[in-house]
């Protein structure tokens, strides 16, 4: 059991969601808070075919089907900046999305 679930892992997070939502929706029983930080999948947004977006939006609402609902979300324009210098020139900086969620099952539990 996870008291709480930080996910912050630079674009990464799909491939985690993907799983948590589509492959093992079961796993979600396990966390009782999700912190998740969302970056689109490409470091410049305009690669993002509508297929993406609709992938993306997919997993971000299939939250929901295995439990979790959103009780806080904020968005950075300044976040992924503070790692630009270890970044390529070429990278342009990003904004990123923070969403934390908790698990309905254990919403009502105490203790």
């Amino acid at each position: 059991m996870l008291d709480v679930l930080k996910v912050d892992v630079e674009a990464a997070e799909w491939p985690f969601l993907r799983n948590l939502v589509v492959v093992e929706p079961a796993q979600a029983d396990h966390i009782r808070q999700l912190l998740l930080e969302l970056h689109t999948p490409y470091q410049n947004p305009r690669q993002l075919k509508e297929t993406d977006l609709m992938e993306m939006i997919f997993y971000v609402t299939g939250l929901s089907r295995v439990g979790f609902v959103p009780v806080r979300s904020r968005q950075f324009n300044w976040c992924c900046g503070l790692f630009s210098p270890m970044m390529p020139a070429s990278v342009p900086e990003q904004c990123c999305y923070e969403r934390f969620y908790v698990n309905r099952a254990f919403s009502d539990r105490r203790g």
